[in-house]
């Protein structure tokens, strides 16, 4: 009743007087009701026409012009920047832009430097930079581990490197020099002052009982980053170039995927996904109307385009198929949607192909550490240009039989000048 609706007896009253309720609310708190920050049009009553009058506190505020964004109300429902007020956010922005000097470079490490570092430029800085630390450390805390403090070093720089190779390589180091230091070193007596004891038998049995713990995350630290070291390692062509396939895989590979742009790093781990199979009383790729799951390349044989039941074209082998509806399940959420198919495919008897999964091809452009989602991008966009092409060359010479036949009929003369002239010969024969 404060916020002026009726009680109402029906199932639809109650849950519109429950929503003008939490309006009202809302209004009171200070916060929008919906997420445009406006009154809905069935509850707006006076302004919008409906039956109930909105509550003063929300007229008010529909009638300053445009409504305030919502305060609580994120972007995807989550909590964040968002909480804030649209002035704080703009002078947050305005406060940190002039902050960014774009990916961290060496020369931030010496501010009072105008040029760009060379490799030598580089070496001396990191060199006196180590050095000075160690400096600082022989002087102010002797004791402590060389080993540790060398990690933390290595640590510095992984965090100044823009390339996550680079940054995994010095990761390992880090921990590396970090298991050094715990296990060889004397605690609170470094190798600046003990000296190391590098017996490895002699240096587990007498382990301080603080640095289990460090070694042990060390030591998997150390295994998560080679793991991906050792993918890294896997993507690279020379390695992929002495893998030996079998004689329709590199023919798939050649006459296919590198044309597409696809490295053969690249195309030997999609290589794992696919599956080769051949049609024995014509096998029905696709269905025009039913959603596509998988993406085909036939490698021989004819391959049927059917639209409406008649034969539109032919495939010739190495052609995708299905690769327009790959780039919506690809851009879609979660790779959960499968458009129809345009037409329906049917490779012939005695033909083969393959098949990957649009699954496959979604969950590698998934990786962030892997340029993957470029390639499959890439591959889509030619072969779409392509048949663009094709199709367009095929439509001018569809067209130039049409006017050679069109010449013939008429003798030479155009539709035109012919229908002309009949007109004339009439007028004049009466």
């Amino acid at each position: 009743e404060a916020c002026g609706a009726p009680a109402g007896a029906g199932a639809d009253a109650f849950m519109s007087a429950t929503a003008v309720v939490l309006s009202c609310l809302c209004g009171a708190a200070g916060l929008p009701f919906s997420p445009t920050g406006r009154l809905p049009a069935r509850y707006a009553g006076v302004r919008h026409g409906g039956p109930w009058a909105a509550p003063p506190l929300l007229q008010r505020r529909s009638q300053r012009g445009r409504a305030r964004p919502p305060l609580l109300v994120a972007e995807d429902g989550q909590w964040g920047l968002s909480m804030l007020s649209l002035r704080t956010r703009r002078a947050l922005y305005q406060a940190l832009e002039p902050l960014d000097k774009g990916d961290f470079r060496w020369e931030f490490l010496v501010p009072w430097n105008n040029k760009t570092l060379t490799t030598l430029d580089k070496f001396v800085v990191c060199s006196t930079f180590i050095g000075l630390s160690f400096t600082l450390q022989t002087v102010y805390d002797p004791g402590a581990s060389v080993g540790v403090h060398l990690s933390y070093i290595a640590q510095f720089f992984s965090y100044a490197m823009g390339d996550p190779i680079g940054f995994r390589l010095l990761a390992v180091l880090t921990a590396v020099l970090e298991i050094g230091g715990n296990l060889f070193e004397t605690k609170e007596a470094g190798f600046i002052v003990s000296g190391m004891n590098l017996n490895p038998l002699e240096a587990f049995a007498n382990v301080n009982v603080e640095d289990v713990f460090p070694i042990f995350y060390d030591q998997l630290f150390i295994v998560i980053n080679g793991y991906y070291i050792l993918r890294w390692l896997l993507t690279k062509e020379a390695l992929a170039s002495a893998l030996e396939w079998q004689e329709n895989e590199e023919a798939l590979y050649t006459n296919c995927f590198a044309p597409l742009g696809f490295r053969r790093a690249q195309f030997s781990r999609l290589l794992k996904l696919s599956s080769f199979a051949c049609s024995a009383e014509g096998d029905v790729l696709t269905v025009q109307g039913e959603p596509l799951y998988d993406l085909f390349v036939p490698i021989n044989g004819s391959v049927e385009v059917r639209v409406g039941g008649a034969v539109a074209s032919t495939l010739p082998p190495y052609q995708l198929v299905g690769e327009a509806s790959l780039l919506e399940n690809l851009q879609s959420p979660r790779g959960e949607t499968h458009p129809p198919a345009r037409a329906t495919v049917v490779a012939a008897p005695g033909s083969c192909y393959v098949r990957w999964p649009q699954r496959a091809f979604y969950e590698l452009q998934q990786e962030e550490d892997s340029d993957f989602g470029y390639a499959i991008q890439l591959m889509i966009a030619r072969t779409l240009s392509e048949k663009l092409s094709a199709a367009r060359l095929s439509q001018r010479e569809s067209e130039q039989k049409l006017n050679t036949r069109l010449a013939a009929t008429f003798r030479g003369a155009s539709p035109r000048a012919l229908a002309a002239s009949r007109l004339a010969g009439g007028e004049a024969a009466a």
